[in-house]
């Protein structure tokens, strides 16, 4: 009984590439889009006495992708000044709806709750106040899925 063995590759099967290489630029921008976190821990005992424990939890994600997760899940209060006194600076007076709605009609991709209390140095409360009366009168709307605020006439 005679075998013979042929060193070509199979006719059938074969391997494709995907169209064009990634960079490292592409790469970078799809894990800023997306985000990572990576948590870690650890403990170092000798003989059942804990010596150290670290814990870390590092997010690597652009500002607006962490922005807009950490105010899904009410992180975003963090951030914000304490209340009452600032510093010696008062609070700033409560903006206007005419502001309100001028500044969410400047951008085309709709304004988040957090971004115009940062903006307006205003309480959420205040904002969601002025947000529910110019949604109330028809000039505002807000986009559940995506958590913005865009004008009434503004399609996402």
């Amino acid at each position: 009984m005679t075998m013979s063995y042929s060193r070509a590759p199979a006719r059938g099967a074969q391997v494709q590439r995907m169209g064009g290489s990634s960079s490292l630029a592409d790469v970078l921008n799809i894990i800023l889009d997306k985000g990572i976190v990576i948590d870690a821990w650890a403990r170092i005992s000798v003989i059942g006495i804990e010596l150290i424990t670290i814990e870390a939890r590092v997010v690597v994600a652009s500002v607006e992708t962490y922005l807009q997760y950490a105010e899904a899940i009410g992180l975003t209060a963090l951030a914000a000044p304490p209340q009452g006194d600032q510093g010696g600076q008062q609070r700033k007076m409560q903006p206007s709806e005419d502001r309100v709605l001028a500044y969410i009609s400047d951008r085309s991709e709709g304004a988040r709750l957090g971004e115009l209390e940062a903006y307006f140095d205003a309480s959420r409360e205040d904002l969601s106040n002025i947000l529910n009366q110019l949604a109330d009168q028809g000039k505002v709307r807000r986009d559940e899925e995506h958590k913005l605020y865009l004008p009434a006439g503004q399609k996402q």
